[in-house]
């Protein structure tokens, strides 16, 4: 090989290299905690294991409240996301329910990352994320590890206060998921960033570089209320 394409070479994979770095990079990340300070673009968040994180907003970022929802409001064609745990079926440890504006948000099923587990004593949980169309069934049956579900309802009979969802997701693929009564059930509301306040709790989306985190999302417990996903 002669020197100038050793060099042609060499150029390639180094320009591989630096688009994997780069898409590592951009992989998201995700945020959980209470707001300690406020600037026009950024907020410094003591995230849920005690770190401080200063969150810088893209200029495009999206700021929406998270508010109380219920079982009730799932109807057929209703578009959710839901954290699960276990497998065969997977149990909800939370649920929400996106507004039309926001249907088809991450369809699909992958990896997600520990959340609170309200409906079992408050551990963390390992989870994963689907989002897709959703049949809601009768209700009844074991309980198991975590996953994040969002997709499109349709609901039916209940059973002692919980719910099964098959979630469909795509290319005849589908998730069967049960829903306890204790399960955190939440929706979004618009908002602007007059939302992010001190002691607010948030749930952040974003990606870390060597600049720090830059957030392009932010979903704001109203009221207190704290963010389940």
């Amino acid at each position: 090989m002669t020197l100038i394409a050793r060099t042609k070479v060499a150029a390639l994979a180094t320009a591989g290299l630096l688009g994997l770095t780069t898409l590592a990079q951009a992989a998201p990340e995700r945020l959980r905690g209470t707001i300690e300070s406020v600037t026009p673009d950024a907020v410094t968040v003591k995230t849920r294991d005690g770190k401080t994180e200063t969150v810088t907003l893209a200029g495009d970022a999206k700021v929406s409240w998270v508010i109380p929802a219920s079982l009730d409001q799932i109807k057929e064609g209703t578009f959710i996301g839901t954290a699960t745990k276990g497998e065969n079926p997977m149990t909800a440890l939370e649920v929400v329910l996106f507004p039309e504006a926001m249907r088809g948000t991450g369809e699909g099923q992958y990896a997600w990352d520990e959340i609170t587990d309200t409906t079992a004593g408050g551990a963390k949980v390992k989870s994963a994320m689907t989002n897709g169309t959703v049949k809601a069934e009768t209700a009844g049956g074991p309980k198991v590890k975590s996953a994040m579900t969002n997709g499109t309802v349709k609901s039916d009979a209940a059973k002692d206060g919980t719910r099964i969802l098959t979630v469909n997701y795509g290319g005849g693929q589908s998730s069967t998921i049960l829903v306890p009564q204790t399960a955190p059930v939440v929706t979004f509301e618009p908002a602007n960033r007059t939302a992010l306040n001190t002691g607010a709790k948030v749930f952040v989306v974003g990606t870390r570089n060597e600049g720090g985190f830059t957030a392009t999302r932010v979903a704001v417990g109203k009221d207190g209320l704290t963010p389940p996903m």
